[in-house]
């Protein structure tokens, strides 16, 4: 039976999560909202945009990858309490590319995914956990490594008595939070044409 490890993700390995994040996400209903098929160079432009969350999320303590020893089988960035990613942040680590990047008729819905952050700190004003980042190889789900990834924010929650926060825009994500305890705070599209979308909250404990 092979042994897993639960290790802090390091920037050396930023090009294995990257790719990783693409092929986990190649379906989403979010992000194929926001860089549509029709873009040229699409998975290009994917490659760009995770690897800037990558660059942004995972500069604290608490951002893992889940290993054989060889190959990453999963990648996953909490946010403590106290701690986030703004847009100044994401500007500084290549967000400033992206009207180059992208057709300037998708812009708008940029926008407003960038105001979910916004919508986050109304639903949770108090400090809490956030669950900024997922994603599991797709050869490698339905292993128990999502189960893996989720330890550190729940064992976190538990340890400091803040409450859990995530966002996802599928019904299996959400069926996948409903069983560590998430409770659905808000549903539906948060923009014209956008995705069904979800946010939840997990009471600490």
């Amino acid at each position: 039976m092979e042994t897993l490890a639960l290790t802090s993700l390091q920037p050396t390995q930023f090009d294995a999560a990257t790719d990783l994040l693409c092929a986990a996400f190649a379906d989403d209903p979010l992000f194929n909202y926001l860089v549509p098929a029709d873009v040229g160079d699409r998975s290009e432009l994917m490659a760009y945009l995770f690897r800037l969350l990558l660059i942004c999320g995972a500069g604290g303590d608490h951002s893992y990858c889940l290993t054989d020893g060889q190959t990453l089988k999963g990648v996953v960035i909490w946010m403590p309490p106290g701690r986030s990613v703004g847009l100044v942040d994401m500007l500084r680590a290549g967000l400033y590319e992206l009207p180059f990047r992208l057709p300037l008729q998708y812009l708008p819905r940029w926008q407003a995914a960038l105001a979910l952050d916004h919508y986050r700190h109304q639903a949770m004003p108090q400090p809490h956990w956030y669950l900024m980042l997922l994603a599991v190889s797709p050869s490698y789900q339905r292993q128990g490594v999502g189960h893996q990834l989720m330890q550190p924010g729940l064992v976190g929650s538990r340890r400091t008595h803040h409450p859990c926060y995530v966002e996802t825009s599928t019904e299996g994500a959400v069926r996948f939070y409903q069983r560590y305890g998430f409770e659905i705070v808000k549903t539906g599209p948060f923009a014209e044409q956008a995705p069904p979308f979800w946010t939840l909250q997990r009471q600490c404990g």
